[in-house]
């Protein structure tokens, strides 16, 4: 299984979730004196709801029996053939379907990926492009951090920005959004100051970065990164009903759900965008974007080719591929607190899958694990 880089909300609901438990023994002890207390809150579990296409559907719920969420959606195939379904509901009353709307959180980062990819082949910008070049009143390390060191994880930058960092103990908690105050200038100004967490050229996850990256390109061309987001990667590839930075969100939206069951808060933001805030698709939608993986036919392919190894994967531009059950897997995952995804192709056969859940989880390879296995691959 591919390694995915640890959430850093994980450790402190974790550490929360332990706190919970001491607390429930404790009051366990007087129980009997008690009036009864409202029952915990519990991992969702799908419903008996399906939709789409009835095969894939039941290949969809065997798939994920192990595995808790309040649904899961796919869309899936080999070459231009493909078939979508969905289990389960996206809020009460409401069956989830593969054309309902949810973050897809990192997932963002393989699209952002394809845009540094697109503008290197238009002659745009070049993978040394420095962060001094795009705003040259920036001084030091950060200066001098190229673009492709942002999209390899290699700037040295911390994992969040300083406000994100602070937030992140009691979003956690609260299933909240601690990327709300993130902008494009304060998470420039943030960096400027951060020192950094490690050496440059040492891979280390960074959303920072991403966020920087994005936004960068954003500058370097004169655009709105949702905009040039639309016109470079999206509108090319049919993915109309994927949306960054939408106002107001989409209709339809799914509910989100905390690993155990609670409503969690969708994350909007402004200046995180590029690395996976407040960005909306589908499955259907990913499906196209993993069927382009698949043939090789995507804006910025080049962002798909392994430019370092790390323990279990080599990394690209925002997308991941290692050698599993004998067969090249390239593509990427998704996360937040509220949802999980996963976009995951295998070029040598053809083979595609995109995977949906809106519900989060203790476990971030939960979608990664449903798309191997209608692979063939687990």
């Amino acid at each position: 299984m591919i390694a995915l880089p640890v959430n850093p909300f994980r450790s402190a609901l974790r550490r929360s979730g332990a706190l919970a438990a001491a607390a429930v023994a404790v009051l366990a002890l007087t129980a009997a004196a008690a009036p009864a207390a409202p029952a915990l809150p519990m991992p969702p579990t799908p419903s008996a709801d399906t939709t789409g296409d009835p095969a894939l559907a039941a290949r969809l719920r065997a798939a994920t029996a192990d595995l808790a969420g309040q649904g899961f959606a796919v869309a899936a195939g080999e070459a231009t053939a493909g078939a979508s379904a969905a289990i389960g509901t996206a809020a009460p009353g409401r069956a989830l379907t593969a054309a309902t709307p949810q973050e897809i959180g990192s997932v963002t980062k393989g699209l952002t990926g394809l845009l540094l990819a697109d503008a290197v082949e238009r002659g745009e910008v070049e993978p040394t492009t420095t962060l001094g070049d795009v705003h040259p009143w920036l001084t030091g390390h950060l200066a001098a951090t190229t673009l492709e060191e942002l999209a390899t994880h290699t700037s040295g930058l911390p994992r969040l920005s300083t406000r994100a960092a602070l937030a992140a103990p009691i979003t956690a908690i609260t299933y909240g959004n601690p990327y709300r105050w993130d902008t494009p200038e304060n998470l420039l100004r943030d960096a400027a100051w951060t020192p950094l967490r490690g050496p440059r050229g040492e891979h280390a996850y960074s959303n920072l970065g991403y966020a920087l990256l994005g936004n960068a390109l954003a500058q370097r061309l004169g655009r709105p990164y949702p905009q040039l987001l639309h016109e470079r990667v999206l509108q090319p590839l049919g993915m109309d009903a994927t949306r960054a930075a939408p106002d107001p969100l989409p209709a339809g939206r799914a509910r989100e759900l905390g690993p155990d069951g609670r409503p969690s808060t969708p994350w909007r933001s402004s200046g995180s965008t590029p690395a996976g805030v407040g960005v909306y698709s589908t499955a259907e939608d990913l499906g196209r974007l993993a069927r382009a993986a698949a043939s090789g036919e995507l804006p910025g392919a080049r962002a798909l080719e392994p430019v370092l190894d790390t323990p279990g994967a080599r990394v690209g531009w925002g997308w991941l591929s290692a050698d599993v059950g004998g067969r090249t897997v390239v593509g990427v995952n998704g996360a937040t607190t509220g949802v999980r995804t996963s976009v995951w192709a295998v070029p040598g056969t053809g083979q595609w899958v995109a995977v949906t859940s809106p519900s989060g989880s203790t476990g971030e390879a939960d979608t990664q694990t449903v798309a191997f296995r209608l692979l063939g691959l687990a």
